[in-house]
Parts: structure tokens; C-alpha cells; sequence
């Protein structure tokens, strides 16, 4: 055994190729950051020498690091905060721009929050599609200091959009009050130079530091310029980045789509301008035809879903059993903090399940297998990390152990069906990324609690008052887009994707 090296003794293992229901036990050896090497009660044992590290893994599940696809930390402190909104009413309480620069202290504590919780649920590996406000370097190093410092992995993006029209503008009324109109507008930005920034930070931040990857994000399509979406899809090309967007989220944005683009179709226009491509995963997706699925799945492009921001903003259901069947590669998010309210893909992956469930009286032929797939190995290929999501030797050393011991597995009957119907991320004891321990016995290694718990209640009690100050400067553009979103549910865009059928 190599010298610091870590040894998972007796755990059951959930690794390719085993029984997804009995997991046989194995042990499991890392040297560095990966798994070395795995062997079962068959295989002569691994001799543990001074130094080296072990993990007892009896009565416990190892699994993969779970992958949250979609991202957004810079609203980590808002969680609990809304319920009972329309897309575009939240978005007026939650979106950073509204809430103007912040505080240094802010910027690293949300940003620590947000992936503690990720920590804890087992997620070893998020996508963050951020938006910088400022756009500056500062900001983009405080965030990505802090996500060094908690030490999970991280998919890093700056969002950019460069046009200014909200998605449910064309319902809104022409003669709006001047403080409504200011509040709902904005300005056009540049796309040379915002794409200018990006690869400015792609040059400036080479090689990033270990778990730290970059990616890249039109904020949505029809946000943005077909130059600013030709950008981003030669600096993918060059840099061989991973592109992620905002894809079909709202009824909004598909009458957006019928309306600016001459077919109708954002999956077409984003063929038009290269985007359409195995590196691209767009997120949600539920506003999508049939035919944009053929699309999808012939290009390669994937689907990251994100079940429960989708219900609560009350955009609806997406066709994941339909993206099933058509072959397209599928992958699970939590969205953002203050539309999901925690980072915990045990409940993505319930809803999955459910949800296709609920699709259709028959069987579907989707199941636990598939919704762990989509949290695992489905999120390594949607962030283009083809070296995690599965336990395996020479696969990074980013897995965790659960209990089962926890009542949740008791009795124990199916490991992928107890993962997604069963736990609720309580039985998370010991997450391990890039080889290193960052949380054992439910208690993060990298972080102290205590402390952090000060500065976030330091850093709350401004956000409190500027979001206090936000909540009554919307206000009065509350019933105007209550009034347009009303409007938008009386147009037959020929699907309706809310439970309960129209």
C-alpha cells in the first residue's frame, strides 16, 4: 500500500457493474486523490502500514459523489425566504443585480454556505452559473477562495447576458409607471467585452487550483446577442469547456422563442450558432416540444433537471420520461437557494422518480437506477469531469459513506431505491473529495462551525436590511407581473406543463 495512503474497509460498495440493490462489500483504496484499487472478500486483503489512514465501512453504503448539475450560490442567504411566486415575481427579490454589490465578508459567506450544505448531503461536485455583480475580479476571487478553502469540487461559470428584455415583456403593459418600468428594465451590456472578461480569467486563472474547473454560460438564449452566443461557442470550442444555459425554464420563454425566432424554436437557434453540441447541458428544459428532444439527443446536448425549483416557481413538470426514451443524457441540479430552499439531491432524485411516475399509468421503464445515474455519473458527464461520478480504480476520490444503520435503510431491501425514496441525506458520516476527508462523522473537516455560524449572522444582519429595502421597492411591480402572468396562462403555446393538466 502506498505510504498516506486511505483504506475504506467493509463497506458495501455501489461501483459499475455490481448488484444496484446488494452491493457486495469491498474494500477500497485511495492513493492521493484516487481510487487505487478494490477488492472483495475474495481478493487477498490490503496490508495497512504506519501511516496510513482507515475508514471502517461496516454497516455503511459507499457511493459516488453526488453531482448537482445547476447551480446558483449568489443567493445562498435567501433560502426559506418566498413561496407562492411566479417565476418573474421572484426573480425581482432574488436576482443579485437587484441587491447591488456586497460586502467581501457576504461574497465569502454565502458562497461557504452553499457548499457546506452541498458537503453534507453527499454533493461533492457543483456547477456554479454565477452571476458576478460587480463583474471584476475581486468578486470572482473571493468566491472561488472560498470554495478552495471548504474544499468541494467546484464547475465554475460567469453567467452573461447581454440583452436586457425580461422573457414575459411582451405581456406586459405598454404604459407602465415610470418606478415599474426601472425596476423590470435594465441596459444592454456589451458582449465583446463581457467575453473579453471571461477569457481574460480563463488566461489569468491557468491552471486553477485543484477542484476548481471552469465552464461557460450564456445566461439563456433569447438573453442573449447571436454575438454573444457565437463567443461563447468558439471560446468552448477553443478551451474545450463545458457550456451550460438557461434553456425552456418558463411558459415565457417558449412564447419568447415563437415569437424572435423565425421557426419558433430556441433548440434550433442555438444549432444556428453552435451551441448545440455534446459539450452543452441545458438546464430544465420543461417547455420543450418532441421535436427539440430528437434534437437534443442526436447532438449529444443534455438536460440537467431541477424537479423542485420547476414545482415551486410553478413552471411545471419537465418531459424527462420522453428525454428518456429519446436517448438524451440527463442530469439532476438544486437551482438556486432561494427557489429550492436547501442543496440536497436526495430530494432532485425522489422527485425524479416520482415524477415520472406520475407521467404516465403504465410503466415508464424509469427507475431508482436512473435517478441515481443522473446524480452521479450523468452530472460527470454533463460537467465534463469523465473522472468522477463512479467508484472504480483510477476514478477520483470523491465518494461518500452512508449509514445503514439509519432507519431510513432499515430494513435494508435496495440500496438505489433506499438512495432515492428513502434517505434524506441524514445518513451522510463521512465525504471524502479529491482523496481528502472533508467531512467526518456528519462534522466538516475544513470549516470550523462555530465560527462560521458568527460571520453569518454578522453579514445577515445588512442583507436584511438591503433585502427589507428590495422587498418595498418591488412592490409595486408585483401586480403588473401578476397581471402579464395571467395574461401568458390564457395563451395556447400547444403544451401545458403544470400538474393537474390545463
Amino acid at each position: 500500500m502506498p505510504d498516506g495512503a486511505l483504506l475504506i474497509r467493509g463497506a458495501r460498495v455501489l461501483r459499475p457493474g455490481a448488484d444496484p440493490h446488494r452491493p457486495p462489500v469491498a474494500d477500497v483504496l485511495i492513493a492521493g486523490d484516487r481510487i487505487a484499487a478494490i477488492r472483495t472478500a475474495h481478493d487477498p486483503p490490503f496490508d495497512l502500514p504506519v501511516g496510513a489512514e482507515m475508514i471502517e465501512g461496516a454497516g455503511r453504503l459507499l457511493i459516488p459523489g453526488l453531482v448537482s448539475a445547476h447551480y446558483h450560490s449568489y443567493d445562498a442567504l435567501l433560502k426559506g425566504r418566498f413561496e407562492d411566486m411566479p417565476f418573474d415575481v421572484w426573480a425581482l427579490h432574488s436576482q443579485p443585480a437587484y441587491l447591488g454589490r456586497r460586502s467581501k465578508a457576504e461574497l465569502r459567506a454565502r458562497t461557504l454556505l452553499g457548499a457546506m450544505e452541498a458537503l453534507k448531503a453527499g454533493i461533492t461536485t457543483i456547477q456554479d452559473m454565477n452571476s458576478l455583480v460587480p463583474q471584476d475580479e475581486e468578486t470572482l476571487d473571493i468566491i472561488l477562495s472560498a470554495y478552495a478553502e471548504v474544499g468541494i469540487r467546484v464547475v465554475f461559470s460567469i453567467a452573461l447576458r447581454d440583452l436586457p428584455d425580461l422573457d414575459i415583456a411582451p405581456f406586459l403593459p405598454p404604459d407602465l409607471p415610470p418606478d415599474v418600468a426601472a425596476l423590470v428594465g435594465g441596459a444592454p451590456r456589451d458582449p465583446a467585452a463581457d467575453l473579453a472578461f471571461v477569457e481574460a480569467q480563463l488566461k489569468r486563472l491557468a491552471p486553477l487550483p485543484p477542484r476548481l474547473h471552469w465552464a461557460l454560460s450564456p445566461s439563456g438564449p433569447q438573453r442573449s446577442s447571436r454575438a454573444l452566443l457565437e463567443g461563447i461557442a468558439e471560446l468552448s470550442a477553443r478551451y474545450h469547456l463545458p457550456v451550460f444555459t438557461h434553456v425552456y425554464e418558463t411558459r415565457a420563454q417558449l412564447a419568447k422563442a415563437r415569437r424572435i425566432y423565425p421557426d419558433g424554436s430556441m433548440i434550433r437557434h442555438m444549432a444556428e450558432v453552435g451551441l448545440l453540441t455534446p459539450r452543452t447541458t441545458i438546464a430544465h428544459a420543461v417547455h420543450i416540444t418532441d421535436d427539440e428532444i430528437a434534437l437534443l439527443a442526436q447532438a449529444g446536448t443534455g438536460v440537467v433537471l431541477n424537479p423542485v425549483s420547476n414545482l415551486k416557481l410553478k413552471n411545471g413538470v419537465a418531459p424527462l420520461v420522453a428525454m428518456k426514451r429519446a436517448g438524451v443524457r440527463l442530469a439532476l441540479g438544486c437551482d438556486n437557494n432561494s427557489c429550492s430552499d436547501c442543496q440536497n439531491l436526495f430530494q432532485a432524485m425522489k422527485m425524479f422518480a416520482l415524477l415520472a411516475s406520475g407521467a404516465d399509468a403504465n410503466p415508464t421503464g424509469v427507475l431508482a437506477c436512473d435517478a441515481v445515474e443522473a446524480a452521479t455519473a450523468g452530472g460527470a458527464q454533463a460537467v465534463a469531469l469523465p473522472d468522477i461520478g463512479a467508484v472504480a480504480p483510477g476514478m477520483k476520490a470523491d465518494l461518500v459513506l452512508l449509514d445503514l444503520d439509519d432507519l431510513a435503510w432499515q430494513p435494508f431491501a435496495s440500496a438505489a431505491r433506499q438512495l432515492v425514496h428513502c434517505e434524506t441525506g441524514r445518513g451522510v458520516q463521512t465525504v471524502i473529495v479529491d482523496g481528502r476527508v472533508v467531512l467526518r462523522g456528519g462534522r466538516l473537516t475544513t470549516v470550523n462551525e462555530a465560527a462560521f455560524r458568527a460571520e453569518l449572522a454578522e453579514v445577515m444582519e445588512e442583507l436584511e436590511r438591503d433585502h427589507a429595502a428590495l422587498s418595498a421597492r418591488a412592490a409595486p411591480a408585483i401586480p403588473v407581473l401578476l397581471e402579464a402572468n395571467e395574461k401568458l396562462s390564457r395563451v395556447d403555446l400547444g403544451m401545458w406543463r403544470l400538474v393537474g393538466g390545463a
